[in-house]
């Protein structure tokens, strides 16, 4: 499975929360490929971004892309390496954080995340009720963003908290774990699964 972010800023006439920046799928919805599409509007900034996940690397590099009445947004194409389903992942999530490490990197570090994804940060939060699940985005240049999708900026709140109080487990480097280069809160301003459900396994992807 592929994705693919498309960000937007603000300008005059096409804030965030006006009509046509609140759902951005309307260029995308019906492509060839399409597995699902989420748009979102960030809390307290200019930010929109529309993220479409794709069966193929094909699909995603032929589609055009959404169309919100803006010149060049930024496109950003990745693999899916993972994604887990939290306990609510049947719901429709309203908030999102996208945790962005920034490439390029080295393959030890970007090792050194999935480690501690599998290890530390996973089992810390997937007892959270409102959680609905979660995705992490891998690019060519290591780059990643791990987009977690929950009911309420409450819930995004308490997996932060619990991933703070985790320790290092055996075989992490903390050299290797300098942290995010930026953390964004979004709401969740559309939701279209024409395929698979929010938290889909990338399994034989």
């Amino acid at each position: 499975m592929h994705a693919r972010l498309d960000r937007y800023n603000g300008q005059p006439g096409h804030q965030v929360d006006s009509p046509d920046l609140a759902d951005l799928s309307s260029g995308v919805t019906g492509q060839p490929g399409l597995l699902s599409c989420l748009t979102f509007g960030q809390l307290g900034g200019p930010a929109a971004v529309c993220l479409t996940l794709w069966d193929t690397e094909a699909s995603v590099t032929g589609c055009p892309g959404p169309d919100a009445g803006l010149a060049s947004p930024t496109a950003e194409i990745y693999q899916v390496t993972d994604t887990e389903e939290g306990l609510a992942a049947t719901q429709a999530p309203t908030y999102a954080r996208l945790v962005c490490f920034d490439g390029p990197r080295a393959p030890e570090q970007a090792a050194a995340e999935d480690l501690a994804g599998r290890q530390r940060i996973w089992p810390a939060i997937h007892g959270l009720a409102g959680l609905v699940g979660i995705y992490v985005l891998r690019g060519s240049d290591l780059s990643s963003v791990v987009v977690t999708l929950a009911t309420s900026v409450e819930t995004l709140d308490a997996a932060q908290r619990a991933v703070m109080a985790t320790e290092l487990t055996p075989g992490e480097d903390p050299a290797l774990l300098p942290g995010p280069d930026r953390v964004e809160i979004h709401r969740v301003t559309g939701h279209h699964l024409p395929a698979a459900g929010p938290a889909a396994s990338t399994k034989g992807h």
